[in-house]
């Protein structure tokens, strides 16, 4: 329930999307055909994202239906030659609405992003990770694709910057009986001062299939720099944030009361630099049957941890189009 009334060219990116891919899925119902290359320019600021040609998903849909939709093959690279200091910001999103284009019903959330900046030398190209839980709100035909805008505020005195979207970007998507998901919403926007931690998106689930359960969990981060119009506290003593990020999930009676242990996917550490500026940290966590013999349900939460660094912004809510910041999900296999 929602809380609103040509392949990556790098090897590593083709790893980490094949790591953080979920399992257990049913048969896929929908995919997009692929994209063919795409480039585009770069905007002085953040702008109308533009939808990604070749990753449109067209489906038929009853009122609750969870459509669990991922992108694959994902990438993007600057064309022209970048310096230092030349960092283009992306955010890349999934937005659905209906077959015939109107919007959703005021209040439904309408898809995810994914954001981060590419950091020239050191950074040629970026593989998002971007996944989301589509519940249709009404009986109908709906369409979702792939999304992107790119931005930076070296596009002035009539320079241009070229970014590139491989081919072979595909939106993938798959139907489970069991699902849910959820958002956390603007008015928990918290900022993590160095050495704490916090939990967010604390939820409970109930898996009503027999096979396993994926949890995923990914947050919206930003490094607080000095002077930040975001964010205050950051001083020139660091360089960014590192900031740690897991899903816990402990088995419950129906009482509330634990049955068997905490369970904790991998802690992964999120290296926000200055001129990366933020970050999307990605989060899965896989529950096999066995963990869970009896459990009524699941208490999930997401702990976020700002380990070193200047203070750490965590987004919440929804940007314009009703696309989700810090969002979660879990579905159980059948």
């Amino acid at each position: 329930m929602k809380l609103l009334t040509a392949p990556v060219a790098s090897a590593l990116a083709t790893a980490l999307l094949a790591a953080c891919s979920l399992t257990g899925l049913t048969a896929t119902t929908a995919e997009a055909a692929g994209s063919t290359t795409l480039d585009y320019l770069v905007d002085p600021h953040a702008g109308t994202h533009k939808a990604i040609p070749g990753t449109e998903v067209v489906f038929d849909a009853a009122a609750g239906t969870n459509s669990y939709l991922r992108a694959t093959d994902l990438g993007v690279s600057n064309v022209d030659a970048l310096a230092a200091g030349d960092n283009i910001g992306n955010t890349f999103s999934i937005r659905c609405r209906y077959a015939d284009g109107t919007a959703l019903p005021t209040g439904e959330e309408a898809g995810a992003y994914w954001a981060t900046n590419l950091v020239p030398p050191g950074e040629t190209s970026l593989a998002p990770i971007l996944r989301w839980l589509f519940t249709a709100p009404t009986t109908d035909r709906y369409q979702c694709n792939l999304a992107v805008t790119s931005y930076s505020t070296i596009i002035k005195n009539g320079r241009e910057v070229t970014m590139r979207i491989p081919a072979g970007a595909q939106l993938l998507r798959s139907q489970y009986k069991s699902g849910d998901s959820w958002t956390l919403p603007k008015a928990e926007t918290t900022v993590l001062a160095r050495g704490t931690s916090t939990p967010v998106m604390e939820h409970t689930y109930v898996p009503t299939g027999s096979g396993r359960t994926t949890v995923v969990m990914d947050a919206a981060l930003t490094t607080c720099k000095p002077l930040s119009s975001l964010c205050a506290g950051g001083t020139s003593g660091y360089t960014g944030t590192q900031a740690r990020t897991w899903i816990e999930a402990q088995p419950r009676n129906a009482d509330g009361t634990p049955c068997g242990p905490l369970l904790k996917s991998t802690a992964r550490t999120w290296s926000i630099s200055t001129p990366k500026h933020h970050m999307t940290a990605t989060n899965s966590l896989y529950i096999d049957p066995a963990q869970t013999t009896h459990c009524a349900d699941l208490h999930l939460t997401m702990i976020i941890k700002n380990a070193e660094g200047n203070p750490l912004n965590i987004h919440a809510g929804w940007t314009t189009g009703t696309i989700a910041a810090t969002h979660a999900l879990a579905v159980t296999a059948a």
